[in-house]
């Protein structure tokens, strides 16, 4: 009899997934036009696996039509909001924005891509170092994740661990300490080689990072609320969280911005996916070609992950993750799709992933729809 009692138990927790009732928490995700039963399970099916005040914002751009759908986990249930106005921090997803940078000086034929970097500074690389913008922007220098030395100076302040990081300490390594790991010929993903590449272009324009976007991509794309001046957007701050679910501290790049400085909103990374779609746009054509076969499934552009779906379809991708936040942006080039998907979540916890995951599943979805509503 008591064996009985256990087995039905263990049916009962199995069936509902926990002691409260998923289909309850579903349905207090809201449906919106455009978002499909599926899509509202997927967005919380990913957010469940979060602490409590997490938030997804989500847009779904179909060609120059964008649908969003904001979500967050409050008292253990999943419910809708609106917060697609609302700024986080991206990450990574900068070193999309930094090679748009480079793309856009290339094609202004301010500089060479496959040019040394040595010849627009004021000061000798390391061993007479000969590194490319191409390789910086796709990760093929051979520079390392972090520079040398990082980890111990950043072990003071882990939550915020490149605080510090100014330029004189950058202009020290990239002088006197900077060393490849690999020979150049290999994919090895950097950091440090992206905002290496973020102060290369500096020194050529005569201008900040923060200038060059905002003149170059945020004004003329209209993104009103993307920088990296965090004071410009205080107010519409979504609070980070560690991988505990416990606020923490927002990130500052010191002088390597172009790593991942960026804060924006889906609204207006909406808006720069749109702009990817136009097949006039110059340096959004040159940033997307391939420059790299990493492997078999996966190139890269300058900045883009390129990832084969099948001889006809790939998806360009980047994802990013602070010590309070995950993004994940990936769009599909030839149909006129992509999916941003913002949070509020650590990069540390255990299904930070699951972001890039969702963004996956979402453009899946969307693509899905295409086909059948044509069959």
């Amino acid at each position: 009899m008591r064996n009985l009692f256990y087995f039905i138990l263990i049916v009962v927790i199995t069936a509902c997934g926990s002691i409260s009732n998923p289909d309850v928490a579903v349905n207090n995700l809201q449906p919106r036009s455009n978002i499909s039963n599926n899509q509202l399970d997927s967005i919380f099916q990913t957010l469940r696996y979060f602490p409590n005040k997490t938030q997804l914002s989500i847009a779904l751009v179909d060609d120059s039509t964008t649908t969003f759908y904001g979500a967050i986990r409050e008292n253990d249930t999943v419910k809708t909001i609106s917060n697609q106005p609302n700024v986080f921090e991206i990450g990574s997803l900068s070193k999309v924005f930094t090679a748009a940078l480079l793309a856009d000086l290339a094609t202004e034929n301010k500089l060479q891509l496959n040019h040394p970097i040595q010849a627009y500074l004021d000061f000798p690389l390391h061993d007479s170092l000969q590194i490319t913008f191409k390789e910086l922007a796709n990760h093929t220098s051979g520079l390392p994740r972090i520079p040398s030395g990082f980890v111990w100076e950043s072990l003071w302040h882990m939550d915020n661990p490149y605080r510090d990081y100014n330029e004189e300490k950058l202009r020290e390594y990239m002088s006197s300490e900077m060393e490849l790991e690999e020979d150049g010929s290999s994919f090895q993903y950097s950091n440090i080689g992206a905002g290496i590449l973020g102060y290369a272009l500096t020194q050529i324009e005569g201008k900040s990072y923060e200038e060059m976007l905002q003149q170059k991509i945020f004004g003329p794309l209209d993104m009103q609320y993307s920088t990296t001046q965090r004071a410009l957007v205080e107010d519409k701050l979504v609070p980070g969280l560690n991988k505990r679910g416990n606020p923490t501290t927002n990130w500052d790049l010191g002088a390597i911005p172009g790593a991942g400085a960026i804060l924006s909103t889906a609204e207006d990374l909406a808006k720069y996916g749109e702009a990817n779609f136009d097949p006039d746009n110059k340096v959004m054509r040159l940033q997307q070609e391939p420059t790299f076969t990493i492997d078999e499934e996966k190139d890269i552009g300058l900045g883009w992950f390129i990832i084969k779906q099948d001889s006809t379809t790939s998806w360009h991708w980047h994802n990013g993750g602070t010590g309070g936040y995950r993004s994940s942006m990936v769009l599909n080039i030839a149909d006129k799709k992509g999916v941003i998907v913002l949070s509020n979540i650590s990069a540390g916890h255990s299904h930070a992933g699951n972001i890039d995951s969702l963004s996956f599943d979402l453009l899946k979805s969307m693509e899905k729809a295409v086909e059948q509503s044509s069959n």
